[in-house]
């Protein structure tokens, strides 16, 4: 499948509606995928997503990682192989993992993962937690609806949004977004489904790459966070927290998630009070 075949929704800016299409576009855009960096709230975005129907068929995550890999390991030579080979500043510190922030505070109860892929990321948790998903990718999707309802739970085979109005209100004890915002269409709309199927003392555990990063800034349009076109969202801390409060969800960063050094960080999601 070539770009000129895929079939492409246009985006207005996903966290405040801004139409920047009559702005220059980002230098780091790859054409046909334009970024823009909203004039009104400074969000930074491609413009135009693949429909829902390349992403469960075409343009799975697994596929995408592997092609975007070879681009950059064929137009970065020499950055991307130095790249891979500073990646000892990411072990500096002791790796963050969702089981790490779920276990902090829970033993039990309903999980759902966002992208779920084939399961793994919750592998961890599948003892004590009954287990839910939601991916977009038919072939991830059933795979780890075998491993799921092995434990109770199942996946549902859809768009996030989509996937989440099938479960009820305060449902949740956790809900995982990790590496899964910046692929989203709408990441607006998912927080606001995260917020209605949440429990009140529930939380949302989210990783993203971190645009504001210091290897973001020294790399310029090739740094490792760029993927065309699966990654259509690129979030600060401050941007964030922004999508996050118009769900009606407070955000909690901790040091070592968040590290400016960092092309990644995480956030605890919880509701408002």
């Amino acid at each position: 499948m070539t770009q000129e075949t895929i079939q492409t929704t246009y985006r207005t800016c996903p966290l405040c509606g801004r139409d920047n299409g009559d702005r220059p576009p980002s230098p780091y855009s790859l054409p046909p995928w334009i970024v823009r960096h909203c004039k009104d709230c400074g969000f930074v975005y491609i413009d135009t997503a693949p429909k829902y129907v390349h992403l469960a068929i075409d343009l799975d995550w697994n596929s995408r990682f592997h092609v975007e890999a070879a681009r950059k390991a064929e137009t970065r030579k020499v950055s991307y192989k130095f790249s891979r080979l500073t990646r000892m500043r990411m072990h500096l510190f002791k790796k963050r993992r969702v089981s790490t922030y779920v276990q902090e505070k829970f033993d039990q109860g309903n999980i759902v993962d966002l992208g779920c892929g084939n399961g793994d990321t919750i592998h961890e948790l599948l003892a004590n937690f009954t287990p839910y998903g939601v991916e977009i990718s038919t072939s991830l999707a059933l795979e780890a609806d075998k491993l799921f309802r092995q434990h109770g739970g199942h996946v549902e085979n859809a768009p996030s949004i989509e996937g989440l109005k099938r479960f009820g209100e305060d449902f949740f004890e956790v809900v995982v977004m990790r590496s899964y915002l910046e692929h989203e269409e709408n990441p607006l709309g998912v927080l606001k489904e995260v917020f209605r199927t949440l429990k009140p003392e529930g939380m949302a555990v989210v990783k993203v790459p971190n645009f504001a990063s210091v290897n973001r800034r020294v790399m310029g349009a090739k740094w490792c966070g760029f993927r065309y076109p699966d990654h259509l969202n690129y979030f600060s801390k401050k941007t964030l927290r922004l999508m996050a409060e118009k769900a009606g969800l407070e955000v909690r960063f901790d040091l070592l998630g968040s590290l400016p050094t960092s092309d990644n960080m995480w956030a605890i999601l919880t509701k408002r009070t």
